[in-house]
């Protein structure tokens, strides 16, 4: 005996309900476990580099280790970044590459990084792909705290790279943020170009305006250098790559069109003593005024909630 037309029409709707209802979820599923992965890659990142202390006189990797007279931060060799040194400790590359991101072609990120580095994907040798993984690693390293870039006068002419910090300086590691999930840029809303190997502090002054360390040691260029960073800090507006420093909040999203909630959500975030976590991005520029003030502004309001400093 056959169905009639009402009985199917009862059927598919049946079907269109749970569909409506089960689909969320299985997307919600998916999201998780890419979380747990972010996660955990992040762990791997955060360890590698309490490796790299050890074996280094207790000094966090340079965000730039620089040259003379060189083009400047992320533009190749001999320049190098933290994923160069951190990959041997964790013998894979994948691991700073988010789940989350639509770039998870490796070959599709050196081609990319290969127009400021005068190569091609065809041609690029193992230093420069190396060079354009680490630059475009969606471990964004805390570089204003914890390697800040300096632009310093030698006798041999001016060195581009960046100043060391010692593991004795940071006094709350499990308080303080070294690495964040990064992204490159975004293109009509969308992250594109995969991560960047550094991300920025929502605030650089203290209380009274000035800045906080060690940033506050590098303000003469013919002397310990002088301090650098994207100019335009946190930006107030929300279609920006840099809305919140180059962080990006993949998980557990919701829109919003305020500028200090340009997309609510949680970033995965690796501490100084090793742990990690995701948390929502509003939670991370605590203690401190980031939005409306631009460059490398924004001041600490409350030290025991910001995450960012070193000597808090």
């Amino acid at each position: 005996m056959g169905f009639t037309l009402i009985e199917l029409l009862v059927v598919i709707a049946i079907i269109a309900i749970l569909a409506s209802i089960l689909f969320p979820v299985f997307a919600q599923a998916k999201q998780a476990a890419k979380k747990t992965v972010a996660i955990s890659d992040m762990k791997q990142g955060a360890l590698a580099t309490i490796m790299y202390l050890g074996d280094n006189d207790d000094s966090y990797p340079l965000s730039d280790s620089g040259s003379i007279n060189g083009p400047g931060w992320g533009f190749g060799p001999p320049d190098t970044v933290p994923f160069q040194v951190l990959q041997p400790y964790c013998k894979n590359t994948k691991f700073e590459i988010d789940p989350m991101d639509t770039w998870q072609s490796e070959d599709q990120r050196i081609s990319d990084e290969c127009q400021y580095m005068g190569c091609t994907l065809a041609n690029a040798n193992p230093t420069q792909r190396a060079y354009a993984l680490g630059v475009r690693s969606n471990l964004g390293y805390n570089f204003a705290f914890f390697s800040p870039w300096i632009y310093q006068l030698q006798s041999s002419g001016f060195y581009i790279g960046s100043g060391s910090v010692s593991n004795s300086q940071v006094t709350q590691p499990a308080h303080t943020l070294i690495y964040g999930t990064s992204i490159w840029n975004r293109v009509g809303g969308t992250p594109s170009g995969g991560g960047n190997w550094v991300v920025q502090t929502p605030c650089w002054d203290d209380s009274k305006g000035n800045l906080l360390p060690p940033m506050s040691n590098y303000q003469n260029y013919a002397g310990a250098g002088q301090f650098y960073g994207y100019f335009s800090g946190w930006q107030p507006n929300p279609t920006a790559w840099n809305v919140y420093g180059g962080l990006w909040p993949y998980y557990n999203q919701t829109s919003s069109t305020a500028a200090a909630a340009a997309q609510n959500g949680d970033v995965v975030i690796g501490f100084a003593d090793g742990h990690t976590k995701a948390m929502p991005i509003s939670q991370v520029a605590a203690g401190c005024s980031a939005y409306g003030t631009g460059g490398l502004a924004g001041t600490v309001t409350d030290m025991s909630k910001f995450i960012w400093a070193i000597n808090q």
